[in-house]
Parts: structure tokens; sequence; C-alpha cells
């Protein structure tokens, strides 16, 4: 009998060391794969730490004018500033006026727009249909008369700027020539958050 339990003391100890050896095994090949994905992951989130670097570093800057027209417009209408300058980045788009914020920061914009015939043209800065600074000026005499503004807000990305008309005026009279005061926009990327 005591050879039965001593026998079945041995058979229980290689049953438990093969088991315990079976889950080491387990556990060494679970613990392969998990540095494997470890790696991975390292390799991914060194990727894309290099692209936001490189994407804070690009500039965000632009800058379009009206060329050659003189047209009226009605109350809150976007402001086309057609001829695109300069477009670092690629965020203001000439066909319909509006730049798209790119990254949450600190913007500064300024425009101008220059008027013809006895009315007010007055115009506004939008920044996500919140009015952030307004500009106008009175055409009452000869020549061509403009209103200029400069304004810093916040945006987050994805936030969309235009400028527009206000309704001071029923309409407003837009000259724009190479030989007179030209109707810009502007806009640039002071801070980043």
């Amino acid at each position: 009998m005591s050879h039965n339990v001593s026998l079945l003391l041995v058979l229980t100890a290689v049953c438990l060391f093969r088991s315990v050896s079976l889950q080491n095994d387990q556990s060494a090949t679970e613990f392969a794969e998990l540095k494997e994905e470890v790696r991975h992951l390292s390799q991914s989130l060194q990727i894309i730490n290099s692209s936001m670097q490189k994407d804070k570093k690009k500039p965000v800057m632009f800058y379009a004018v009206i060329r050659e027209k003189t047209f009226t417009f009605n109350i809150d209408t976007i402001l086309v500033f057609e001829t695109v300058i300069v477009n670092e980045g690629g965020h203001y788009n000439k066909y319909d006026g509006v730049f798209v914020a790119p990254r949450e920061g600190t913007y500064m914009f300024s425009w101008t727009v220059s008027g013809s015939g006895a009315t007010y043209t007055v115009t506004e800065l939008l920044v996500e249909s919140q009015v952030i600074s307004t500009a106008g000026e009175y055409h009452g005499g000869a020549g061509h008369s403009s209103g200029s503004m400069t304004a810093l807000c916040e945006m987050k990305k994805g936030d969309h700027a235009w400028i527009r008309s206000t309704g001071v005026s029923a309409e407003h009279n837009l000259y724009s020539h190479d030989n007179y005061p030209q109707s810009s926009f502007l806009g640039l990327l002071l801070l980043t958050e």
C-alpha cells in the first residue's frame, strides 16, 4: 500500500511538473507574442510622432486677392478672394473663400475691401459663424476708399473662417483693380496649442 501511495505521489508530482512545464512553455510563448506586439506598437507610435512633428513644423499661411473686378454683393455674402498668392498647406479654398484650420492654435487674419459708389461696404470675419471682427468704409466721393482690419482668434482643428458682408447696407459695391487698392484676405497660424 505504501508503494501505491508512493507511486501515486510520484505520478502526481510528474503531472504537476508537466503542467507547470506546459504553463511555463505557454507563458514563454505568450510573453514572446506580447514582446512582439509591444515592438510593433512602439514602431507605430514613432511613425505617428514623426508625422505629427513634421506637421507641426509646416507653416500655415495664405494670402489671396480679388483681381480686376467691380461688382455688387448682397447682405451675408461670403467674399471669394480667388487669386491666391500664397497658400502654404493649401488650407484656403479659392473657390468658396473659406479657410479651414489644420490644427488648434492662435491665428491672425487681416483683410481689406475697397468700395465704390455712395454706399457703405462693411465686412466681418467669422469663425464657425461667430463674428470675430468687422471692417468698413464709406465711399462718398472721388476715388476708391478701403476698409481694413486685423484680428487674432483661437481656432480648433477643422474650424472654418471667412469674410462676409454685413447688413449695414442692402448692397455693397466692391472695386478691386491693379491700379487701385485691391481687396485682399490673409491668414496665418501664430501659435499652436
